[in-house]
């Protein structure tokens, strides 16, 4: 799922707009290089008196070029704050104002587990995973009249220093407070952190998921981020996961398998190169991308079979739900299946189309790299640029109405792998998708029968086997016909001379 704003009942909104009462405020239309920064040290804890906040103090050096700086809160509580006054735009925003005098300015700003969905975040006696607070910091060197910005909670700078009054994680998008343990690993160009947490135990070990990432990494289009930060949660955690696509952040519940059709390590990575705007018409794209890829990656990655995973699209009904009129679904399900399946359907017809030379990943990728946010107009014009034609038509029907394709053709005509593990591990994406163990039941709204055998299932280790066995065998075949085709010219030339 999609990280949205950490605004809780008791956020303080605290953004400034528009102009300042003590001057103009507005954004430079690039980064600025002149002027230093104040200096900040951020100290990090857990309240003793208060289980499920995660408390920032931030304490301010202000060098004597800066002129003035404001800190801008968008989304934390402010808690208490020494040399700073409360300022106001002409919008009647706040902010806090360095006062201008006191030579160490600090405040403390805290974050509250309670914010989002209530899944996204959590917290036991021995931890605590909590959002983290999205400031920034403005400030004015003398003889300048451009503001610049920083957020020193998420920027790496020198002019920062963090510690914790226990161990911890300060993420830009999580913050973890408590024991741990860490592992990191680097290929394609990115560094892989792994956080597991204290009492976690992973069903999974870091250096197969970091393998798999690894593999996914390199088979999807695009740039991939400089560092990934992942933490591993146990219970009392959602049985699902989480993911930051802005931030490069993710969590995955601890009973998470690399084998489950809905491979949910996979799939908050993909969340992860999710740089596209979505319209409201495309808002399923999201998670429905992130779980068909997820399950089109791990039967790549010889995880599970075709059989299984279209056994677990198909296995719920959602009745009238419409894909691109979020308020009609049934619940918050549909994308991870409707959904998946559908773009499943769209991949073998986009193949199809262009002989394999193009799949949905060109689409994934066209739509990272468009210009504004993707509609569904913008939608179609790229499937039918990537599949040499329009596909409007099948489209419409499927994205704009309730009709779903027939997929259970591909679970009749592919033989599951019996040396595959395809079973659930029973976790879901935090927003309620979850891989189902049940039997596939009839979605038959759909009025497309989609034949599925002219595309070429992805070859597991067992079929590799099975295919060398057969070539091996085609070859021996040969080399008796050809030895006893040999021997036949031998006597006939011999005959012919004797004559």
């Amino acid at each position: 799922m999609a990280l949205g704003g950490w605004v809780s009942g008791k956020t303080v909104s605290l953004v400034l707009v528009c102009l300042l009462v003590a001057g103009a405020f507005a954004p430079p239309a690039t980064a600025q290089s002149a002027g230093e920064p104040p200096d900040v040290s951020i100290s990090i804890e857990r309240p003793a008196d208060d289980s499920t906040t995660v408390q920032y103090q931030l304490d301010f050096d202000a060098p004597a070029e800066t002129e003035s700086f404001w800190l801008i809160n968008y989304t934390g509580t402010v808690v208490s704050s020494d040399g700073f006054v409360s300022g106001q735009t002409q919008n009647d925003d706040h902010a806090l104002r360095w006062d201008g005098e006191t030579e160490s300015p600090s405040v403390t700003v805290s974050a509250d587990v309670n914010g989002g969905n209530g899944r996204e975040f959590s917290a036991t006696n021995d931890w605590i995973l909590s959002p983290t607070p999205q400031l920034s910091v403005a400030w004015m060197s003398d003889g300048s009249d451009e503001w610049q910005y920083r957020q020193p909670l998420q920027d790496d700078s020198d002019d920062s220093t963090v510690e914790f009054s226990d161990s911890g994680v300060l993420g830009s998008a999580f913050t973890y407070v408590g024991d741990y343990e860490e592992h990191t690993h680097r290929a394609d160009g990115q560094r892989f952190k792994m956080v597991v947490v204290e009492g976690a135990n992973p069903a999974e070990s870091p250096a197969d998921v970091f393998e798999s990432w690894t593999a996914t990494s390199k088979a999807m289009p695009g740039k991939s981020p400089d560092e990934v930060l992942a933490f591993v949660l146990p219970d009392p955690s959602w049985r699902g996961g989480f993911a930051s696509p802005e931030q490069d952040e993710l969590w995955v519940h601890e009973d998470a398998r690399l084998s489950d059709p809905q491979n949910l390590w996979i799939h908050e990575y993909v969340h992860t190169r999710q740089s596209f705007e979505l319209g409201e018409d495309m808002t399923w794209f999201r998670e429905a991308s992130a779980a068909y890829l997820a399950s089109d990656l791990s039967m790549e990655q010889g995880r599970t079979s075709p059989s299984a995973v279209a056994q677990t699209l198909t296995a719920k009904d959602f009745g009238e739900s419409v894909l691109s009129k979020s308020n009609s679904w049934e619940n918050g399900e549909v994308p991870y299946y409707r959904g998946a399946y559908t773009l499943w359907a769209l991949d073998a017809k986009i193949q199809q189309a262009t002989d394999g030379e193009k799949s949905l990943l060109d689409v994934f990728d066209r739509m990272n790299g468009h210009e504004g946010t993707v509609s569904y107009a913008d939608f179609q014009s790229i499937v039918a640029e990537v599949s040499g034609q329009p596909m409007n038509s099948w489209l419409d029907q499927h994205v704009t109405t309730a009709a779903t394709p027939e997929l259970q053709t591909i679970a009749a005509s592919v033989d599951d792998d019996s040396t595959v593990d395809s079973g659930s591990s029973g976790v879901g994406d935090s927003n309620g998708g979850q891989a189902s163990g049940e039997s596939a039941d009839d979605a038959g709204d759909g009025s497309d029968d989609l034949d599925m055998l002219d595309i070429e299932p992805l070859a597991t280790t067992g079929d590799l086997q099975s295919t060398l066995i057969l070539w091996g065998g085609l070859g021996l075949i040969g080399v008796v016909f050809g030895l006893t085709i040999a021997q036949y010219v031998s006597g006939l030339m011999e005959r012919i001379r004797e004559k």
